[in-house]
C-alpha cells in the first residue's frame, strides 16, 4: 500500500518539474520554503499568477471548500487534482476561468490586428 503522504510529494514534485520546464522559474513545495503559503493551502511556489493546490486522491473530495480556504490575493486559485489512471484536472473559480479565456482571447485579436499591420506595410 502507497503511503499518501508520500504520493502527494510525488505528485506536488512531479508538477514543480512540469512547470518549471514548461514556464521556466524556480518552482519548489511550499512545505519546504514557506510555512505560510503551505498553511494557507498553496502547495507550491514559483508559480504566479496562479496558487497551485495539488491533490492525489482516490476519493472524492469538496474541491470547492478547497478553493475557499486558499489565499484571497492577485493570484488566481487552481486544484489540480489527480487520480489513479484517471489523469490530473485542474478545478478552479468560474469567474477566473472566464478571465483567462477573455484574456486569451484579447491577445489573439492584439495579435491578428499586429499581423494585419505588417501584411499592409509590406504591400506595394
Amino acid at each position: 500500500m502507497i503511503n499518501s503522504r508520500n504520493k502527494g510529494r510525488a505528485f506536488e514534485q512531479r508538477i514543480a518539474r512540469i512547470w518549471a520546464s514548461l514556464f521556466g522559474g524556480i518552482v519548489e513545495r511550499s512545505s519546504y520554503v514557506s510555512k505560510k503559503l503551505d498553511d494557507a493551502g498553496v502547495d507550491l511556489t514559483g508559480t504566479d499568477p496562479f496558487n497551485v493546490q495539488c491533490k492525489a486522491v482516490e476519493q472524492s473530495m469538496n474541491i470547492h471548500s478547497i478553493l475557499e480556504r486558499m489565499p484571497v490575493d492577485t493570484n488566481i486559485n487552481v486544484v489540480l487534482h489527480k487520480r489513479n489512471n484517471r489523469g490530473t484536472i485542474a478545478a478552479m473559480d468560474c469567474e477566473d476561468f472566464f478571465s483567462i479565456v477573455k484574456e486569451l482571447q484579447e491577445l489573439k485579436q492584439n495579435q491578428n490586428d499586429v499581423s494585419k499591420r505588417l501584411c499592409t506595410c509590406t504591400k506595394d
